[in-house]
């Protein structure tokens, strides 16, 4: 797989050095604002890294060693039809607080007040919008039927906003205390949640999985990288996230820290805007070629990650299109395209690329980068350094988004493209909803990718909308993203070829 064959996801060293640890303290730029897994607010890559420690899933995709789907509190499934999935549930499983996990909290997971129904108080999901129903047929069986044909929905069960929550202390609960200490059936347990500062976990001894690994687990909100190397140097943390390769030498410093992680199913873009009177496909196209990417792998990724061939990676198997060149670099024909652009003829004005400092690795450099090789064939653009999402995202009086561009990521949550470039692209995400990117055709055939269950006709969609996305770009694509980390030699854990972090016994045995 290509994010295996890029990275030191083999872990560490393997060295274990004295008594095992029993409590670890992890470093994180970010938490989500808060635990509840189906805030539609919450699909972010803050609550990427910590849904799987707390929560559990019917199906789970096999990260670890990439053999696809496996059962988690469904221990087995199949399809009834086209539109009809049947679940037989796990027995046994136990909530946080307790009580035993049934068929009711599968129908409570689509039921009142949840991102499914007509009253939901977390959003509408924007991703998969696709269930109809769920049947309770006993306890411990369902079938989940669809709208319409799907052929990923094993896949997308799989998801941090299907995660199985207690239906009877949702609903029993006012959702402002709830959505801070939810109660899943995952390996730890919630005992204290501060969104901006840390959120603090405690193994589930009752857990079906197995006994966790880990007593206790923090994970500590700090966004400076410096800081977050130093704590770690003086052994207040455990792990810290998001080394960029340029600190690789000073995390390795110390001789009982160890440098892991790598490339994931993750493309950094930079989301164009096209509610601006210039930014017209030549503007767009002139931006495009102007990025040479191999250039930021190198100089800021030490090589480390590739230039992926459209938002897609090898692990979606036979649905990888191969043959799908990767962005075009022609300096001199991004100044061709400038010359016939709107852009040029309103004066070239001066654009705003809004950023946060460090959500992303390596961010601040990559923007700075880019807005050099923009110079470089006459555009003129300007960083704006934001605290949060919330000022990247301002809105003039009319509720039109205020940037010209901004950073964005797309994730490969599961080995299928609807999970990626559909996913991110389908007309009630960013680029449609708030971008104004005009794509009916990518939009027609984004709909038979997610409907039809003929592998070649989904293959040749696939194909059709990688093609279409180059020829009117909505954002700019940069590279596969990576994630490093820094961690104590004698912490029994490695991360996966995606966001999620597990400590979850799948990942981690006890000692």
């Amino acid at each position: 797989m290509l994010f295996v064959a890029l990275s030191l996801f083999a872990g560490g060293s393997g060295e274990k050095k004295g008594k095992a640890v029993e409590e670890i303290v992890i470093a994180v730029p970010a938490l989500p604002a808060t635990m509840e897994p189906g805030d539609i607010s919450n699909q972010t890559v803050a609550m990427y890294k910590v849904f799987m420690n707390m929560y559990d899933t019917l199906i789970k995709i096999d990260y670890k060693n990439n053999t696809g789907t496996e059962p988690g509190l469904a221990e087995s499934w199949k399809r009834i039809d086209d539109t009809t999935l049947e679940l037989y549930l796990r027995k046994g499983a136990k909530f946080h607080d307790g009580t035993e996990f049934t068929a009711d909290d599968v129908v409570a997971l689509f039921g009142p007040r949840r991102p499914f129904s007509a009253d939901s108080i977390m959003g509408k999901d924007k991703n998969f919008p696709n269930f109809k129903e769920v049947q309770k047929i006993d306890d411990y069986t369902v079938r989940i039927i669809t709208k319409k044909p799907d052929p990923a929905v094993e896949q997308i069960l799989s998801l941090p906003s299907y995660s199985i929550i207690s239906g009877k202390a949702f609903n029993a609960q006012d959702f402002k205390e709830w959505q801070f200490k939810p109660i899943g059936t995952g390996p730890y347990k919630i005992v204290e949640f501060v969104d901006a500062e840390q959120l603090v976990l405690e193994a589930n001894q009752d857990y079906w999985g197995g006994k966790p690994a880990y007593k206790k687990i923090t994970f500590k909100v700090v966004p400076e990288v410096a800081a977050r190397i130093a704590g770690l140097s003086a052994g207040d943390f455990n792990i810290i996230t998001d080394v960029p390769p340029d600190m690789f030498s000073t995390v390795s410093a110390s001789p009982d820290v160890e440098i892991v992680g790598g490339a994931i199913t993750t493309a950094r873009t930079i989301y164009y805007n096209m509610h601006k009177p210039y930014m017209d496909l030549h503007l767009r196209h002139a931006m495009t070629y102007a990025i040479d990417r191999e250039l930021l792998v190198k100089t800021l990724w030490n090589g480390m990650v590739e230039v992926p061939n459209g938002i897609q990676w090898p692990v979606y198997g036979d649905m990888y299109i191969k043959e799908h060149p990767k962005a075009l670099y022609d300096v001199e024909l991004a100044k061709k395209e400038l010359a016939q652009s709107e852009y040029v003829k309103m004066g070239s004005p001066v654009m705003v690329y809004r950023v946060l400092k460090d959500y992303y690795t390596g961010e601040l450099d990559t923007a700075q980068a880019c807005i050099e090789m923009w110079k470089k064939v006459g555009i003129n653009v300007e960083i704006q350094v934001c605290e949060n999402w919330a000022q990247v995202n301002a809105q003039d009086a009319n509720g039109i988004r205020t940037y010209d561009m901004r950073n964005t990521s797309h994730n490969g949550l599961f080995p299928d493209p609807v999970s990626g470039l559909w996913r991110t692209y389908k007309p009630s995400y960013d680029a449609t909803k708030w971008n104004n990117w005009n794509a009916p055709d990518f939009h027609e055939q984004g709909g038979i990718l997610e409907s039809s269950t003929d592998p070649a006709v989904r293959r040749a969609a696939f194909k059709k909308m990688l093609e279409i996305w180059d020829a009117n770009p909505p954002a700019v694509m940069l590279y596969s993203n990576a994630v490093f980390f820094g961690k104590q030699k004698n912490v029994d854990w490695a991360p996966y070829g995606c966001q999620f972090m597990d400590f979850g016994p799948d990942n981690v045995k006890a000692k």
